[in-house]
């Protein structure tokens, strides 16, 4: 399987690195040269997988599955700059470039895809929304975390609005680092538990069947103990709310 990246960004890098140690066999992959220290770190890394070409054009010429890994604001320019052919699968990782943007930058091309990995997939380990993706594809994916198909681009936007609260979700886990530590306990402990914790209760309501959450929420409080106090704390000061209406002005991006 001769796999391209047009881009080579922190996503597109952890995708790399994922498919590289996972048990995908028989692939090949291309790096355009975009991102110099990444695309050459990468092709040292993994030299007998990994190679990187000297223009997009190359990428394209040797690929059968293409990547799009660049940033929104010049995925016009980089993609108008390109031939691409009928054969293409081109599965595209540019947040705010519509399916049908996409299929008109990618011509003749026409089977297209678009995906939502994590830097997760560096450890085989992602949720991966994906959007009109072929069999092939899908199984692609599934060498580094869980594809999730959606029904249509709308449901595509509202998850991919979730991404954007990566960087709330571990400034929370800092604020709580400072807290703990202030209370004496050394940084290198309170970070091992936070984390740790954190990712117990995460893969506590992973394997529930269903997935509740707010089931998982009430059966933590118990009565007069500390999860219902700082609930109830919590949501009277109204944090919650603040990450629904982040949510909301981030969606607004993709109309």
């Amino acid at each position: 399987m001769k796999i391209g990246f047009i881009g080579v960004g922190k996503i597109a890098g952890a995708l790399v690195e994922g498919l590289c140690t996972s048990a995908a066999k028989d692939i090949v992959i291309y790096l355009s040269p975009r991102n110099e220290e990444n695309s050459l770190g990468l092709a040292g890394k993994y030299p007998a997988l990994v190679h990187r070409m000297g223009t997009n054009q190359e990428v394209l010429d040797r690929s059968d599955i293409v990547f799009i890994s660049v940033r929104p604001a010049v995925a016009a320019e980089v993609l108008g700059a390109l031939r691409f052919d009928r054969r293409h699968i081109v599965v595209s990782l540019v947040p705010l470039l519509s399916y049908a943007g996409l299929a008109a930058a990618v011509a003749p091309a026409v089977d297209l895809a678009r995906a939502i990995p994590l830097p997760t997939v560096m450890q085989h380990n992602c949720p991966i929304p994906l959007y009109r993706a072929n069999d092939t594809v899908v199984r692609l994916f599934s060498y580094v975390g869980q594809p999730l198909p959606v029904k249509d681009e709308g449901q595509l936007h509202v998850i991919w609005t979730l991404t954007g609260l990566i960087t709330p979700f571990y400034e929370l886990l800092d604020t709580l680092s400072d807290w703990t530590t202030t209370h004496g306990v050394p940084r290198e402990t309170a970070n091992a538990y936070i984390a740790n914790m954190f990712q117990s209760l995460s893969y506590l309501a992973q394997h529930s069947d269903p997935i509740e959450f707010r089931e998982l929420a009430q059966h933590a409080a118990t009565p007069n103990g500390m999860n219902e106090q700082a609930g109830k704390e919590i949501r009277e000061k109204g944090a919650h709310q603040a990450y629904k209406e982040a949510s909301d002005r981030l969606l607004e991006r993709f109309k």
